[in-house]
Parts: C-alpha cells; structure tokens; sequence
C-alpha cells in the first residue's frame, strides 16, 4: 500500500499543473499572512516605507514576472513541441516531468501572483 501511494505521489507531482497550483496558493496566503502582520505589534519594528515606493516595486516586480513567466512558457512550449515530434513517447515523458524548468515557472508564476495580489489589498 505504501508503495502504491508513494507511486501515487510522484506521478501527481510530475504534471505540470501542480508546482504552479501550489506556488499561487503559498502566494496567495502570503498575502493574507502579510495583511495580518500589518496589524500586530510588530509594525513597530518594520522601518517606514512610503506606499507609493512600494506599488511601485510592486508595478515593477509584475510586469517584469509576467514577462519572464511568458518567455519560460514558450520555452517549454517549443521544447514539448520538439521532444514530442522527434523523441520517444518515454523520453517525452521525461522532459514533461523535468523539475528544473517547472520550479522556475512556479516561482515566476508566484512572483507575479503576489505582487498583483498585494497591490489589490
């Protein structure tokens, strides 16, 4: 049974789907865990910073990861593409399943997310 799971595990882990799911959910609950921060005890430790600086580091850090998270997807997309018209079906599987370039997605997809995010609140 555990093997069975742990096969379960990893298979779900190879979609492609999943590390960009979990990385908008941690972002997302950074948001709010930010937004709750704010009103602790704690702000007094925080050095005073303009709102305006921040939107503007947060305008600037959006448009940069949606730019960079739309290049790394048309860089996996070309490269699907290609292992898929002259590789192997396992091969091709493989290169769905490469972490490197979804950990990169997910962290420019995140990025991206939190910056809007915290702008809108």
């Amino acid at each position: 049974m555990k093997d069975r799971f742990r096969l379960l595990r990893e298979r779900i882990g190879e979609q492609l789907w999943i590390k960009p799911l979990l990385m908008c959910l941690i972002s997302i609950v950074g948001i709010f865990a930010t937004k709750a921060a704010d009103s602790t005890k704690f702000g007094k430790f925080v050095p005073d910073i303009r709102e305006e600086s921040i939107n503007t580091l947060l305008s600037t850090m959006s448009a940069s990861m949606l730019v960079i998270a739309t290049f790394a997807v048309g860089t996996m997309v070309t490269s699907y593409a290609a292992a898929s018209s002259k590789a192997t079906p396992r091969s091709f599987s493989l290169v769905i399943a490469d972490d490197v370039s979804q950990n990169a997605l997910s962290a420019f997809i995140g990025s991206f997310i939190y910056s809007v995010g915290k702008r809108l609140l």
